[in-house]
């Protein structure tokens, strides 16, 4: 791989204006609201659009526009994700929307009680754009976090958040003009949702732009020839049953195809994973984060005696390197183009830690990271993820075992190649 310096690559985030986070003085506040005709009539972005703001409205978009922490620094863009951190109430708040363009939007929330004193721990957050259409913001399966899906108006717009009876935070976005139809947000609200959103912050934190497509749109070339050669690797290790779990995006139908067609052409026979195993039978997860989580969470629940006994193990497609879906079940295998040890995706992961604290690195995440620094990839190997149970190194790899693994607890080590495709 390319070789890496020892300062952490990328936006310059510490060379970049903050807001302070400073609560406005009640004059300050009284001033805008006497003042509000003349803020209220003007545009803060250029193509903003949207009925003037008076009154509560407005001092609650002030207070949004001035409170929040730019977390990458800049300014809010429409169609660029909105990173926004506030301390309110002994809680800090760090808040995502994506993809910040008019219509439904997905956000993110991490909240991080600071010390004890916190009034209202345990309360739900909700999230919403308005004291009456505030939602639930809840956990996905797959990854962590809590997310909430709410609907932004065309140009300036506020988010709320909330962590007890009226303590409503706001965070202002941009979602710029939709034009002649709004614009398609279906693939960042969808179940694919948080993926989608971790590839545009590994590319935001990175210093470049947020995709304009979300990875379980499309099954990329490198994928496709990862799953083709894990067939191949099954297919001379003596396994003659092949379960494979999909979902119905794009990527996962994609993925299924190739590998059933790899499949057969190695006289694997591909089977339901709700079916009794064969004799030499495994399991391979092509779905999103979602599905994998849930459809591994609910075997791995199940009492042993009526969990299915795969001879050859589970194994997982590479965008599935999520703590949370390695959570799900007690050990898999999966193909990386890199090793969560080399400096570049431990950098990466000290990045993450110290700009997104609590958030967990994941392969989307990295990947996207990797391609704005321009790096290459490993060549593909076999790794075995586990977050309880200890998994041997071969070979050369047993330096690696007391290196510091991506996610507290777990382990992703190197235990083989793969196979070539073509075998």
């Amino acid at each position: 791989m390319t070789s890496h310096s020892d300062s952490t690559r990328g936006r310059d985030l510490r060379s970049r204006p903050r807001a302070a986070l400073v609560l406005a003085p009640a004059a300050a506040v009284a001033a805008l609201v006497v003042g509000g005709a003349v803020y209220a009539g003007s545009d803060t972005w250029e193509g903003t659009s949207g009925p003037p703001r008076e009154g509560n409205a407005l001092v609650t978009d002030w207070q949004a526009r001035n409170q929040g922490q730019q977390v990458l620094g800049g300014s809010r863009t429409p169609g660029t994700p909105t990173i926004q951190r506030i301390r309110h109430d002994d809680v800090q708040f760090t808040v995502t929307v994506a993809p910040a363009r008019p219509g439904r939007n997905l956000v993110r929330v991490d909240a991080t009680p600071i010390g004890d004193t916190h009034r209202h721990r345990g309360l739900p957050v909700l999230v919403g754009t308005g004291p009456h259409d505030m939602v639930r913001a809840v956990p996905r399966p797959g990854t962590d976090g809590l997310w909430a899906v709410v609907d932004l108006p065309e140009g300036q717009g506020t988010v709320l958040v909330s962590h007890g009876p009226r303590h409503r935070v706001p965070f202002a976005v941009e979602t710029g003009i939709a034009g002649s139809g709004a614009p398609d947000t279906s693939a960042w609200t969808s179940s694919d949702g948080p993926e989608c959103l971790t590839s545009a912050t590994g590319s935001l934190i990175a210093g470049g732009l947020a995709p304009t497509t979300c990875p379980a749109e499309d099954l990329t070339a490198a994928d496709r020839g990862a799953l083709v050669s894990v067939v191949a690797t099954l297919a001379s290790r003596g396994v003659t049953e092949l379960a494979v779990e999909a979902d119905g995006s794009p990527r996962s139908r994609a993925a299924y195809a190739a590998v059933r067609e790899a499949a057969t052409a190695h006289h694997v026979r591909v089977v339901d994973p709700a079916d009794p195993p064969g004799t030499r039978n495994a399991l391979l997860v092509v779905s999103g984060w979602a599905d994998a989580a849930r459809t591994l969470t609910r075997t791995t629940a199940l009492p042993l005696a009526r969990q299915p006994m795969r001879s050859d193990g589970t194994w997982l497609a590479p965008w599935l390197l999520t703590p949370q879906v390695v959570d799900s079940t007690l050990g898999a295998i999966l193909p990386l183009d890199f090793d969560v040890r080399d400096p570049a995706a431990q950098e990466f992961s000290q990045t993450l830690v110290r700009w997104f604290p609590g958030q967990s690195p994941t392969a989307a995440g990295y990947l996207a990271w990797r391609a704005q620094h321009g790096d290459d990839p490993d060549p593909w190997s076999l790794y075995a993820a586990t977050r309880a149970a200890y998994m041997p190194a071969q070979g050369h790899h047993q330096h690696h075992e007391t290196a510091v693994a991506w996610f507290p607890g777990g382990t992703v080590t190197p235990v083989g190649l793969l196979a070539p495709a073509s075998s």
